[in-house]
């Protein structure tokens, strides 16, 4: 059964946890403002977290290359989804985009990167165990061979970065890409409340899609309406979600610390330089 759906305080100097209000991109966030290391702050418009964006409008693009000067793009989703939905690389001139799938595979399913379809047919196939499942996902996510590389990428592709913004998404911009940020934040000095609290701040923004898929669902198959919860554990970012990451991550390395040092080789030096780089 899924844990109550938790809407996050405010973060001060932080409004609306960096959500930018684009036309198709709805779960997109800046995390300049974020407070961290030393009494300082996240720089502005360096930093964003988003879900994929395939659905970026004309205007959209423009914003991110103008207003953002966007310069990297990293992908954690897998192969299956990048052919489903791919970005739009054409129309995002210069952007480098890098591929760091952070599962191996598209794990039970659950990442609904197949569509409308691949969704029903798992949905159906459900016993009340959907938050199980993907609550299940977030150690594997961190600690799996594949979830290291990618995030050992992205790190990388961050200290690298010449000055543009860095984008990175997954498909929703929670369970991937929300565990991104939460490792960019905690390397940056970010506290482990505010880190919590931007995850969980995805429930500001997923509704519409979520809804959206609920009424597709029921449309599609009228047996499948009041599976609400089954949605919302697909689209919404929980409590326990978070904290099962979190206390796995304790249990392999003692603490987060431990876990960029030894995992990611993301140690004092590197934390120091990615400081020097995106705070002010």
């Amino acid at each position: 059964m899924a844990s109550t759906l938790t809407i996050p305080e405010a973060i001060p100097a932080f409004p609306d946890f960096g959500h930018i209000p684009f036309e198709g991109l709805h779960n997109t966030r800046d995390l300049g403002g974020l407070p961290a290391a030393d009494g300082r702050t996240v720089k502005p418009a360096l930093l964003l977290r988003s879900g994929a964006l395939h659905k970026a409008t004309e205007n959209d693009i423009v914003r991110l290359l103008d207003d953002y000067h966007l310069e990297s793009v990293v992908d954690f989703r897998t192969e299956v989804e990048r052919d489903k939905e791919p970005d739009p690389q054409a129309l995002l001139e210069g952007v480098v985009f890098y591929e760091f799938p952070a599962l191996s595979g598209e794990t039970l399913g659950i990442t609904h990167g197949g569509g409308l379809a691949a969704d029903v047919k798992l949905l159906e196939g459900l016993t009340a165990k959907a938050h199980e499942m993907v609550r299940a996902m977030y150690p594997k996510i961190l600690l799996g061979d594949a979830g290291v590389a990618a995030y050992r990428g992205f790190l990388n592709v961050l200290l690298e970065s010449d000055g543009g913004a860095v984008l990175w998404h997954c498909t929703e911009g929670k369970d991937r890409a929300g565990l991104a940020a939460v490792i960019v934040e905690r390397a940056l000095g970010v506290s482990e409340a505010d880190t919590r609290a931007d995850y969980l701040a995805t429930n500001l923004f997923a509704r519409t899609r979520a809804e959206g898929l609920l009424d597709a669902l029921a449309e599609k198959l009228p047996m499948l309406r009041g599976i609400d919860a089954d949605i919302d554990s697909f689209f919404y970012a929980y409590p326990d979600y978070y904290d099962a990451a979190m206390a796995a991550v304790d249990k392999r390395y003692g603490s987060f610390d431990g876990y960029l040092t030894k995992a990611l080789d993301f140690g004092p030096e590197k934390q120091a330089a990615l400081r020097e780089k995106y705070l002010h």
